[in-house]
This record gives structure tokens, C-alpha cells and sequence, in this order.
């Protein structure tokens, strides 16, 4: 079988830079030395990977024995990157494959020759890769800077043009049916009884669609649900998403309870559905409008739904979907069992149970469980009650940022005073208008303390009063009491440990 002269070329784009299928073929048919050659050309194909049709053809021919030289217009035209290359070249020498470029003229039949092939592949990857690095950095900086990156428009807004650093883009703005849609997906989901079906179906039966027509469905509705773009971005969105890991690009000054923001992917391989931890959250210039408080209640909800949802129907237990099997995390599930008692018999078992690797967790007496936790939610309370004067006076987080805030405005008012002996009548004028504007937002924000504390003191004592009357109580109000005092109940045969929310 006669051997024959390959000659490849591939264009990835057609511009009037680059050099054209037709004008590489020419000059690689100067560099032909047997009576016969083939062509073989990919229009529209990257050099960075060898999936390719005309170029698996080409190799399939050379294991076949057929070809005697592969020529190239130049190094990158078979691929742009080193390691791909450097497997090429093996193929060919194995198949005694000669390889000749018709730019750098390299000759692989010499070892020096091979040797400086791979040396410019090299800086050829180096350069490939240093413009995918000023791709990068320059995404990462326009986005650190709140400039729209494109994509689909989230439900609930819509775009206008604006200026970012003297930059013309574009920002979100809400369209206020949308968002009024969005913000009963949201109280909806917040209920700890309510799942994403049940969103759904509440919406389709009052007619509430997507701006396309179409029915809401879990995914979209998740969607939503997950995104930070409607949030507004205050202090409890920084430690929410502090506490999972995330790269966050602002002060912590700066979350003041206006802005939305921006979740961008970072290198955590996992999905940000199921993991906060390595992406990147930015504050975005549109302003929010779901409270944090809530936000972080559907988000804690969604991100862990496996572990937390909790089944509407549920009747058997009160503690549905908040106690865990200490030993592998699944959920407990409480079973009535009627032997020869009218009532029967309730017990937890482990969800895990039954799978292919059980879990030998056993069973737990429903009834005592239950009254071990209600116990000890009672007794939460009551101690609760007895460090609310505590907590008033200056250990929870929002009493703290308040009172910190009135101590910047004492300092800078007794700055203001401080200059009055040596002041003009324009910087007195200055001077009394900053100590007023200061004055009143001081005002304020006393008025904002006394707000928190008798919050805390009606939340508290209304739950108190669930507790008085439980019997009378449904499930559902059972579970509601549960999700606003208890985050977690993990129980073994050992031991009941209960993580609680205040």
C-alpha cells in the first residue's frame, strides 16, 4: 500500500484576521514530497480539545498505516494544548508518522527538532492561558464592582440603564406585580409546614403564572427561592452566608439592610443549590425587598431539604422533620404500632433503616420522646425569660449594632462641640445643622431598641401561651411553636441533644 502526504488545516473563526482554510492548504502544498496527498480540514472547530471530525478521520488513517507526513500550516493548527500535543506526536512516531509545520519549520525527525516543537508549544499554552486569566480577573472585577454580567433576568425584575464608576451598564429594577408574587412565594415558604409543591399548587389555583404563561413548578420556584437578588443585604445576610463558607466581597459595613445582591460560583465543585461554601456573594446595586430574616429561613430551608422539609401531612408527631438519628443523620419517622391496646403503641425509626447499609438505630418510645422536648421547651423559656433583661441590655446582635451606632454619634457630636470655641459663622451654621441631623437619628434609634425588646418580650410570652393550652393545639400549630424555638433534634438510645434558635 503506497503511503501519501497529509495535509490538515482548521479555522476555529472566519475573520479577516485570521488566515483562511483555502490559503493554509496552499502553502502546506509546497512541503509535499510524495506522488499523492490528502487534505483534511475543520471549519468552525477550537484547537483547544482533539474532538474534531476531519482531524479523528486523519488519525484514523494514520494507525491504519496510510499516512507517511502530517503537514501543518503551524503548531497550533493540531492543538493548543501541551499535553494533547505531546500525545499527538507519540501517535506519529509510534506509526513512524513524520510531522512538518510550514511556519516554524520543524522537522521531527531529529531530536532537536522535536525538542523545540514542544518549547513553543509551550509558550503557546502559557499565552493561551495567560488570556483566559485576563478573562477571568477581569470578570471577577466587574462583578465585585455590581456590573450586570448578563444572563436571564430573574423573575420579579426587569433592566435599566445606569452608570457604575463612570461605566455604563445596566442594573435591576423590580417590576412590582412580579415582585409582589415573589414575596408570597416567599411568606408561603417560610412556613415550616409548606413545601415547594405546596407553593406551586396554592399559586396555579389563584392563577399566579410565570411571566411566560406556564405554571410554576418546584424547580423554578427553588429557583427563586435560593437566589440573594431579592434579599435586602443587612448584617444577618453577612453572617448567614459567613457562616457557610462564602467568599464575601464587601465590608461588613457596607450590608445595611438596602441592596440585593449577587451569589457568583466559586471553585466549590458543588452546586450552589447544596453549598454556600466557596462562591463568592457581592452586594448588587437594586435594592432588595424580602427581609433578611425571612430570606435566611427559605434559603436554611432549601439548601438543607433533604434534612429539614418538613411533611405537611404529618400526624403521628409534632417534632416531623426537625428529629435526626444521632448515629447517621436521616430522619426519624414516628409509627404506630396497635397490638391489643385501642391507642397502639409509638415509635421512632430511622428513615435509614430499610436502605441497602441500615442504620442500627433501633427504636425510641414516641411518647416519652416527645415529653422530654416539650419539657424542655418549657424550661427554655422560662429560662429565656430570666435572661431577656439580660439579652435588652446589650447581648444580642441587633441591641449591640444600634447602641454601637449611638456611641459613633455621642463621638462625633462631642467633636462637633469641641470645635464651636473657634468656629466662623459659616462653620457654626454647619455645626448646629450635623449635631440636629444627628441628633434625631440618635432618637431613632433608641426608638428602634425599645422596638427589639418588646418584640422579644410579646414573642416570648405568646409562645408561652402555645404552651399552656398544647393539647388544644393542632400539629401544625405544634410544629409551627417547634420551628420557632427548636433548629435541631438529634436522638439516640444514649441521649436527646436539641439545638435551639434562641
Amino acid at each position: 500500500m503506497s503511503l501519501f502526504d497529509a495535509i490538515y488545516a482548521r479555522q476555529s473563526v472566519d475573520r479577516a484576521d485570521s488566515i483562511s482554510i483555502e490559503s493554509q492548504i496552499e502553502l502546506c502544498k509546497k512541503e509535499v514530497t510524495e506522488s499523492r496527498f490528502k487534505v483534511y480540514t475543520d471549519k468552525g472547530y477550537s484547537g483547544k480539545n482533539t474532538d474534531r471530525p476531519a482531524f479523528r478521520e486523519l488519525m484514523s488513517d494514520i494507525e491504519s498505516g496510510k499516512v507517511n507526513r502530517v503537514i501543518v500550516y503551524r503548531l497550533d493548527r493540531i492543538s493548543r494544548s501541551v499535553l494533547d500535543f505531546a500525545n499527538i506526536i507519540d501517535i506519529f512516531q509510534n506509526h513512524g508518522v513524520g510531522f512538518v509545520s510550514t511556519m516554524e519549520k520543524f522537522d521531527t525527525g531529529t531530536p532537536i527538532g522535536k525538542a523545540m516543537l514542544m518549547i513553543v508549544m509551550i509558550f503557546a499554552q502559557l499565552e493561551r492561558e495567560t488570556i483566559q486569566q485576563r478573562v477571568i480577573d477581569a470578570y471577577s472585577s466587574r462583578s465585585k464592582k455590581g456590573f450586570y454580567m448578563g444572563g436571564r433576568v430573574p423573575f420579579g425584575f426587569g433592566l435599566k440603564e445606569t452608570v457604575i464608576d463612570g461605566v455604563r451598564t445596566k442594573m435591576y429594577e423590580p417590576i412590582e406585580s412580579e415582585a409582589e408574587t415573589v414575596k408570597l412565594i416567599f411568606t408561603l415558604y417560610s412556613q415550616p409546614q409548606t413545601s415547594l409543591g405546596d407553593v406551586a399548587r396554592c399559586l396555579e389555583l389563584n392563577g399566579i403564572r410565570k411571566r411566560d404563561g406556564k405554571s410554576f413548578n418546584r424547580s423554578r420556584l427553588r429557583d427563586v427561592i435560593i437566589n440573594p437578588v431579592y434579599v435586602k443585604a443587612d448584617y444577618r445576610l453577612y453572617d448567614f452566608f459567613r457562616s457557610q463558607g462564602t467568599n464575601i466581597a464587601n465590608n461588613p459595613e457596607d450590608f445595611i439592610g438596602t441592596n440585593g445582591a449577587y451569589l457568583y460560583s466559586g471553585d466549590n465543585k458543588k452546586r450552589k443549590t447544596v453549598s454556600l461554601n466557596g462562591h463568592t456573594l457581592v452586594l448588587a446595586p437594586h435594592r432588595g425587598f424580602i427581609d433578611s430574616e425571612i430570606w435566611i429561613k427559605c434559603r436554611s430551608k432549601c439548601l438543607n431539604n433533604q434534612s429539614v422539609a418538613k411533611p405537611i401531612k404529618a400526624k403521628a408527631t409534632w417534632l416531623a422533620g426537625k428529629i435526626k438519628c444521632a448515629h447517621c443523620g436521616y430522619a426519624l419517622t414516628a409509627k404506630t404500632y396497635r397490638c391489643k391496646t385501642k391507642s397502639g403503641n409509638r415509635y421512632y425509626l430511622c428513615n435509614n433503616k430499610y436502605n441497602s447499609v441500615g442504620c442500627n438505630f433501633g427504636s425510641l418510645d414516641a411518647d416519652i420522646v416527645d415529653k422530654i422536648v416539650f419539657d424542655e421547651m418549657k424550661k427554655k423559656l422560662e429560662d429565656f425569660k430570666t435572661l431577656s433583661q439580660q439579652k435588652q441590655e446589650g447581648f444580642d446582635l441587633e441591641t449591640i449594632q444600634l447602641k454601637t451606632r449611638i456611641s459613633a454619634i455621642d463621638s462625633e457630636i462631642s467633636s462637633l462641640l469641641e470645635k464651636i470655641t473657634s468656629a466662623n459663622e459659616t462653620v457654626m451654621h454647619y455645626i448646629n445643622s450635623r449635631v440636629s441631623s444627628l441628633d434625631a437619628e440618635k432618637k431613632e434609634l433608641y426608638e428602634q431598641i425599645t422596638h427589639f425588646e418588646n418584640n422579644r418580650k410579646d414573642n416570648v410570652g405568646e409562645i408561652s401561651s402555645y404552651m399552656d393550652r398544647w393539647d388544644e393545639l393542632t400539629i401544625d400549630d405544634k410544629m409551627t411553636v417547634v420551628d420557632a424555638l427548636i433548629e435541631r433534634i438529634t436522638a439516640s438510645k444514649e441521649k436527646i441533644e436539641i439545638k435551639w434558635k434562641i
